[in-house]
């Protein structure tokens, strides 16, 4: 794997429900189960891990971890990848049926920026789990002859689960805006986790949605002059952002509070209006079930993986194209003058998270699509 408790982002946040799927799926067969990260270091073992476990980091060496790979598998091996790029030095194997492999896919590289030997990854694996429906249907548009199961993914294990709705506490939270002042967030403030990439030709970084709302914000202030936009998370593009903000004159009106705690993150989620993340690159979206975790109601698009999470008009907005700011701003308009509406929408959608995707269920999905891959193996 990448990674898990030394990363930040939805696929590490993934692998730890994976690797407790992992855990469970070989105590049930009695197999040795081997832990390959790449990108993480010995410190970041996770602590469930029990000591039977071989854990093996490699701090980035690609060297080493496929030296390590190559060592470690046997004929009766399964080899599971969190990414289709670290199964390459196996695919000869995986051609000629000398070794099982299990791959998950994420994002576009499975389907849309796919390269070819990763093409044929995806057709030698044993199966290839998705994280969503609508990855599955956009790697079976593109890649022939594959076998592939969704599995949609689960809250993370590291994210607190709540058994009820928490009602925003007294306590209010402040920030310091673009403008260099602090404000109170009040009742209006939109929320969006995410890193923040500068746009690329041919990439589709940094389509999380900041801009598309930094957009409407002017036209959105003129009739609710309380609203405010914050944005959490870190990368290359906040500065431009930042200046992007103040080009439109929205300065007081915008936040970036940084990277923050997981508890700071629950108080975000807890005392905003809506999450509003209209990406044009999730292949789920793991931030949209968190923000259902306390009963918020959510804005994503239409063919994103958001459909497999999001129902239109019952948990939250879906939209077609958010470059169409008129389109955008309509579903903000609707929301916010409705608070009844979002409240309807919060408690649908906690309700959903907890009927399809908690921990639990993402585990149970996983295991038992390996119990049936080790099935077929012995028929």
């Amino acid at each position: 794997m990448t990674g898990a408790e030394g990363l930040s982002g939805g696929i590490a946040k993934a692998n730890l429900n994976v690797l407790h799927a992992l855990v469970k799926f070989c105590k049930a067969q009695g197999l040795r189960f081997v832990v390959l990260s790449l990108l993480e270091k010995e410190c970041h073992r996770p602590l469930f891990l029990k000591e039977e476990v071989v854990f093996k980091s490699f701090d980035g060496n690609k060297w080493a971890f496929t030296k390590s790979l190559l060592s470690t598998i046997s004929c009766n091996s399964v080899i599971c990848f969190d990414h289709v790029g670290l199964a390459l030095p196996l695919l000869p194997l995986a051609f000629t049926g000398l070794i099982k492999t299990v791959i998950f896919a994420h994002g576009s590289e499975s389907w849309k920026r796919l390269r070819m030997m990763n093409s044929w990854s995806f057709r030698c694996a044993s199966m290839v789990f998705t994280n969503s429906d609508y990855t599955l249907a956009k790697m079976r548009q593109r890649i022939a002859r594959f076998k592939g199961r969704a599995c949609p993914l689960g809250l993370s294990p590291d994210f607190p689960m709540n058994e009820v709705i928490p009602h925003p506490s007294g306590d209010s939270i402040s920030l310091e805006a673009v403008d260099g002042k602090i404000y109170p967030m009040g009742q209006k403030f939109l929320l969006l986790v995410g890193r923040m990439i500068t746009p690329r030709k041919g990439s589709e970084e940094g389509q999380k949605g900041h801009r598309f709302l930094m957009n409407i914000l002017p036209r959105l202030l003129e009739e609710f002059s309380d609203v405010k936009l914050v944005f959490p998370g870190t990368g290359d593009d906040v500065a431009h952002l930042k200046q992007l903000a103040r080009s439109k004159n929205v300065a007081s009106s915008v936040f970036f509070p940084g990277q923050v705690s997981l508890e700071m993150l629950g108080k975000f989620y807890q005392h905003c209006y809506a999450y509003v993340m209209p990406s044009l690159q999730e292949g789920f979206g793991l931030a949209y079930l968190e923000a259902m975790n306390y009963g918020k109601a959510c804005v994503g698009c239409f063919d994103q993986g958001a459909e497999d999470i999001i129902i239109h008009g019952k948990t939250g907005f879906l939209i077609k194209n958010p470059n169409d700011s008129n389109e955008l701003l309509e579903s903000l308009r609707h929301l916010l003058k409705d608070s009844n509406l979002a409240d309807t929408f919060g408690k649908n959608g906690f309700k959903r998270l907890h009927e399809n995707f908690t921990t639990g269920h993402y585990q149970n999905r996983i295991k038992e699509a390996l119990d049936l891959v080790w099935e077929n193996m012995f028929h």
